[in-house]
């Protein structure tokens, strides 16, 4: 197997070697130097212009940017490299915001680093970045330990071990779902969303933030300019969460910048929020409502970037949609593809990742 990049490459954040403006088709990445083999790849995340990888074996990779710690590392690299300080812990799950990155150990403990300049790490407010990966402590009554982490812009949104779910960052727009008298100066670097319990699946947007609950019900707040909430967009924001979709058949949530995403049981996708660059997969009269992508079934695997998605099919098959300026779709152009388009059409695809302005996919 082999693992494929394309897209944003300005900070070298495709793990290729170089910095380039764009590659607007899938390069193969060099992995001979690493100890990173592509058929143990389980995830990637990107942010503004840093990436991390994660194995199967719990080890975490990166490369790109580095101007706030975001890579764990002492500088910048062009090419995939371990992070030494997470190496004594089996990391199972990584999420990356625009300048910050986080982890979650197999054992739920969770680590931050990077920007912190809006609390977003759920560090004290004193540490403005630390590009050492730092254990997230909490006092026993916020969380015993964690499950899942996902990180919008300047905010994250954490699962806890019993399934509650605590906040960080920003919350001008609503995104952390404390409440209509929230304010970001009066408030702990960390804070546990009331009443909200049985989480089982969170994504973090530019401003906006999405769960699912065990009963089958889609929770949503923040930012809903463009309807990203599953609401109206009359409904400018909510501080609070507002329920926006329910169904036994949903398996989890996903958030662009300014779209969101179920995918079903079945494979079906449900997509909702803006679609000036074809991100929700069809035209659509009325584009807050969740509804189907209709030329698209049997996903397996769906990952959202800021304005593109990704999505692998029970056949292996790889499809891409939404906003292409850097060649994120892979299509060879910049023109934004505004319905699930074929890539790799003679191979199969194992796994596919969205990130901000970036895609990689793992490639038989």
């Amino acid at each position: 197997m082999n693992l494929y990049a394309w897209g944003a490459n300005s900070y070298g954040q495709l793990g290729l070697g170089h910095k380039s403006d764009e590659e607007l088709l899938p390069k193969e990445v060099q992995l001979k130097a690493c100890d990173l083999r592509a058929e143990n790849i389980v995830s990637i995340a990107g942010g503004a212009g840093h990436t991390l990888v994660l194995d199967s074996k719990g080890v975490v990779y990166c490369c790109g940017w580095n101007s706030k710690g975001q890579l764990g590392l002492s500088d910048d690299t062009f090419k995939l490299t371990q992070i030494e300080i997470l190496k004594e812990f089996k990391i199972v799950q990584i999420s990356c915001g625009w300048d910050f990155s986080a982890a979650v150990s197999e054992c739920g403990k969770q680590f931050v680093w990077g920007n912190n300049q809006y609390t977003q790490l759920g560090l004290s407010k004193s540490i403005t970045c630390t590009g050492i990966p730092s254990r997230l402590q909490v006092s026993q009554k916020l969380a015993t330990g964690f499950q899942q982490v996902s990180c919008g812009l300047r905010h994250s949104a954490i699962i806890t071990k019993d399934g509650g779910l605590l906040v960080a960052g920003t919350g001008a727009k609503g995104q952390l779902g404390l409440g209509d008298n929230f304010d970001d100066n009066n408030y702990l670097s960390i804070s546990r969303v009331p009443e909200l319990n049985d989480v089982i699946s969170v994504a973090s947007g530019q401003h906006h933030t999405l769960v699912l609950r065990g009963n089958g019900t889609v929770l949503s707040w923040g930012d809903n300019k463009f309807g990203q909430l599953g609401v109206d967009p009359n409904v400018a924001n909510s501080f609070v969460p507002l329920e926006v979709y329910n169904s036994d058949a949903l398996e989890s949530v996903y958030a662009g910048w300014t779209h969101s995403a179920c995918l079903l049981k079945n494979g079906d996708i449900l997509t909702w929020g803006r679609n000036n660059y074809g991100q929700l997969g069809a035209n659509r009269d009325i584009t807050y409502r969740p509804e189907k992508v209709p030329t698209l079934g049997n996903v397996k695997q769906l990952s959202l970037g800021s304005e593109h998605n990704l999505a692998v099919t029970n056949q292996n098959k790889l499809f891409a949609w939404g906003w292409n300026e850097h060649g994120s779709c892979g299509t060879g152009d910049k023109i934004d593809v505004k319905t699930p388009a074929p890539l790799f059409p003679n191979k199969r695809v194992k796994l596919a990742f969205a990130c901000t302005g970036s895609s990689f996919a793992i490639v038989e």
